[in-house]
């Protein structure tokens, strides 16, 4: 999560005043009678409150609340106040979210990707809430930085489960995400996704499950020999004490179907995970495979790198949800 004042110091002067002046050419389709609040004060609000990490409706009116006076200043509404966390939707449900997108992409596109330059990107789709038809689901891929939580991009994606894939090829190669470094779930481990990767010179983490049941064994196979580096952390929350062991093992000594060939497969990550839990006193045991062309560093920073980007995604897919 971005931190306000580290917002406030990378948002230039021209920048701040070339976002509102957009903003405030939006329409605003509400009746002139009886308007209390700044359709443009609040959009305004909205996308700073995002772009420092605030994902829901109340976080984002605790962020209005707490910021008002700087608020008021960067945008010039000095008479502006706090709108209520119940009439944020209603003032939002009317507006041109293309039009507003296209605005925030000419005012910020430039500084989000100076902030995520070095960070891991999380991919992940997920179906939409209440936009399901009969026989046809809408999803939304997010493209979510690991550090800052910024949402970096989105593509909306229609159709079955399986055409998510291609539309993240596509998505991945339009933003330019391709030559980045980015981390996926196991719907996109195939061959096709991680060499498009791969030879746009990104780097890729995805894990490997029964959608590629002959990979998945070999990786198995793979584990029970000794590993070239580990890694371990503990933590404890929510009434759980959970241990992550990390291992990692090199890929480069499998005989690996040569669909694969040009995918960069270099390193596996075999991550378990042991939790405890104190209310029933049970303790479950998970085991994941990791793939990755990742090499930068000795195999110690290299596990735990990548054990860390896991931890990370497993955190942007539970916030996109």
């Amino acid at each position: 999560m971005i931190a306000t004042d580290s917002l406030e110091s990378q948002i230039t002067l021209n920048q701040k005043i070339k976002f509102i002046d957009a903003i405030q050419a939006l329409p605003d389709s509400r009746d002139k009678r009886g308007k209390k609040h700044s359709q443009s004060f609040l959009i305004i609000v909205f996308i700073f409150a995002t772009l420092a990490g605030r994902s829901n409706i109340s976080s984002i009116h605790r962020y209005m609340v707490n910021k008002m006076d700087w608020l008021r200043e960067v945008t010039g509404y000095t008479a502006a106040i706090p709108i209520s966390r119940s009439h944020i939707p209603r003032m939002l449900a009317n507006l041109d979210w293309v039009a507003l997108d296209q605005i925030i992409t000419e005012c910020f596109d430039d500084e989000i990707k100076k902030i995520i330059k070095n960070e891991w990107i999380g991919i992940d789709g997920k179906v939409m809430r209440g936009s399901i038809k009969s026989g046809e689901k809408q999803a939304i891929i997010h493209a979510v930085s690991h550090d800052s939580r910024l949402d970096v991009a989105q593509a909306r994606q229609a159709g079955d489960k399986s055409s998510e894939i291609t539309v993240l090829r596509e998505f991945i190669k339009e933003v330019d995400l391709e030559s980045h470094k980015i981390s996926m779930d196991a719907h996109h481990c195939n061959p096709d996704t991680l060499t498009q990767v791969h030879k746009a010179g990104g780097n890729y983490l995805v894990q490997v499950k029964e959608n590629q049941p002959k990979l998945l064994e070999q990786c198995c196979n793979l584990s029970v020999q000794p590993s070239l580096s580990e890694t371990i952390e503990n933590n404890s929350e929510n009434g759980r004490v959970t241990e992550r062991h990390a291992s990692l093992y090199d890929l480069r000594t499998l005989e690996i179907d040569e669909r694969w060939e040009s995918s960069g497969l270099y390193s596996l990550i075999v991550m378990g995970r042991d939790t405890f839990n104190k209310l029933t006193q049970t303790e479950t045991t998970e085991t994941s495979y990791y793939l990755s062309n990742y090499q930068q560093g000795s195999s110690q920073e290299i596990v735990q790198v990548l054990a860390k980007t896991i931890r990370m995604h497993w955190g942007v897919e539970s916030n996109n949800w």
